[in-house]
């Protein structure tokens, strides 16, 4: 996470940011790129996190501006920037330290990892991408899941499937099977290296972008040059009169990211109309170095002449997304664009915090399907839940004990991690100390999601194993809110109490016998 400290009139305040890397792959390539393990020391997704990490804190002490004062909203403020790891992460790693046991190491392998949260991950032109008939990318799709639905990467990757959308009906059967069976949670589409990049604003690709609308799964587009970039953007528009005309339930859940777009187009305002339309996003891997600092000023004067927060609500921040496209690009370019963000420059020129907070990593959370599509899918009946309270254990906070029972489950083999989705106060500004976790039972297809819920921060916490039916809360429970109020006396009503670990452990043991 990135922490910012604000002081402005003698009062201080942190803001802590989810950083989320939008745009990074998995798998081996026939051009020779590679990223089979992203815990390989040295070469790894998560050892070029920690080196990016480095570049940056380099950076700041070589020019002596981590942190500085400048005018925002017309308030003189001091603003320090650190990063920190995300608390969830962050405890549970150390529990299973300290139980010594599997996955004991992984504090030692994070260490210096604690900036980029999560990566969007998704296949190469993988050498074994058509190893089986089912259709194109089917066998690298596994490999995403494979990885991306197994603790430990399932806290830090998010994984993506691809298809070719020239195969029909088997890219349209992929899209479905890679959400429904292998659980990922967006699509890549690569025009150029597939073949069809002249035919990207044709009728080709639409059935396919329509079967990902269905389970709102965002849809990452690569492109070369600007001719694709126009291309990409008249696609979206015919796919949104599709729906208009057939599907229009789709339309909120149609959401398309132009990869690379602006590298090259600083200026370009046919490029910059192009993202700026309902419906599409764009990420800014390639960006660097003055280009960066140079767009982050145009593009944001540009989108205010010309009054474009009426396109459809969004502010220009809204539009963009991190992004690294590693192992193509690597912590030179990922220091060279986030350092211009982090940039006394930047709030100068009209920037803002919440600006930092949508590119880095708000925007992407808010294009994944399970905060559009609520319902909880689990084959639970029963209501298996409980409240703990750290009267008896008072060196322990109630939170860390659950999670110190999770970290026992995961240590003996009894549960595995596949996601987790965090909840946000009142608005998607901040982010609470609760979240829900998507648990598997290893060797089985049973599936179960949990809510840990801070009802006093630290002192009492429910954990709860939601039933069939149930739908996920992305906000704050609303104790004035009727709905909210009914739903919480609920979930308190019906739990016991809990005040020892053991006792914490063992019955989390029996939920997932």
């Amino acid at each position: 996470m990135l922490e910012i400290k604000i002081t402005q009139n003698g009062k201080t305040r942190i803001e802590r940011i989810f950083v989320i890397d939008a745009h990074s792959h998995l798998g081996q390539d026939v051009d020779g790129a590679t990223m089979m393990n992203p815990l390989a020391p040295g070469s790894g997704t998560f050892d070029f996190w920690s080196r990016v990490e480095g570049k940056i804190v380099e950076s700041w002490q070589q020019n002596q501006n981590q942190s500085y004062s400048t005018i925002l909203n017309g308030i003189s403020t001091k603003l320090e920037f650190n990063f920190t790891r995300f608390p969830f992460t962050e405890k549970l790693i150390n529990s299973l330290h300290e139980l010594g046991n599997k996955h004991s190491d992984l504090k030692e392998k994070l260490q210096f990892n604690s900036f980029i949260d999560q990566a969007t991950v998704f296949p190469f032109q993988d050498v074994f991408r058509d190893k089986y008939p089912d259709a194109l990318y089917h066998a690298s799709n596994l490999n995403i899941a494979r990885f991306t639905k197994r603790f430990p990467f399932s806290l830090k990757l998010i994984g993506y499937c691809r298809v070719d959308p020239t195969e029909g009906e088997k890219a349209i059967n992929e899209v479905k099977f890679s959400r429904e069976k292998l659980g990922l949670r967006g699509l890549k589409l690569h025009p150029r290296s597939e073949g069809w990049v002249d035919k990207t604003a044709t009728e080709v690709p639409i059935k396919v972008l329509l079967e990902a609308a269905k389970y709102s799964m965002p849809i990452i587009f690569d492109t070369r040059g600007k001719r694709t970039i126009i291309d990409i953007g008249k696609l979206v528009g015919k796919t949104r009169d599709v729906m208009k005309r057939k599907y229009p339930e789709l339309l909120p859940h149609f959401k398309v990211i132009i990869a690379h777009f602006a590298q090259g187009n600083v200026g370009d305002y046919d490029v910059y109309n192009t993202i700026v339309q309902p419906s599409t996003y764009g990420d800014l891997s390639m960006l660097h170095g003055k280009g960066a600092k140079n767009f982050f000023t145009d593009f944001q004067q540009w989108f205010k002449n010309h009054d474009k927060i009426n396109v459809d609500g969004r502010d220009w921040s809204e539009y963009l997304l991190f992004a690294t496209d590693y192992p193509y690009f690597g912590e030179i370019h990922a220091q060279k664009l986030l350092i211009n963000m982090f940039s006394k420059d930047f709030f100068e020129n009209g920037g803002k915090i919440l600006d930092i907070k949508n590119i880095l990593g708000l925007n992407q959370i808010k294009l994944l399907p399970e905060y559009n599509h609520l319902d909880v899918t689990t084959q639970e009946k029963k209501n298996k839940r409980f409240i703990v309270s750290n009267i008896s254990e008072r060196e322990k906070n109630s939170h860390k004990m659950i999670l110190e029972g999770i970290a026992e489950l995961l240590a003996n083999n009894q549960i595995d991690i596949e996601d987790f989705y965090l909840k946000f106060k009142s608005d998607w500004k901040e982010i609470q100390n609760n979240l829900y976790l998507k648990l598997q039972k290893p060797n089985s297809d049973q599936k179960f999601q949990v809510l840990i819920l801070n009802i006093v921060e630290n002192l009492i916490t429910l954990f709860t194993v939601l039933p069939e039916g149930s739908k996920r809360k992305i906000f704050e429970y609303n104790y004035f809110n009727i709905d909210d109020n009914q739903d919480l006396k609920s979930l308190l009503n019906q739990s016991y109490i809990l005040t020892q670990q053991k006792e914490v452990s063992d019955t989390m043991k029996q939920f997932f016998i």
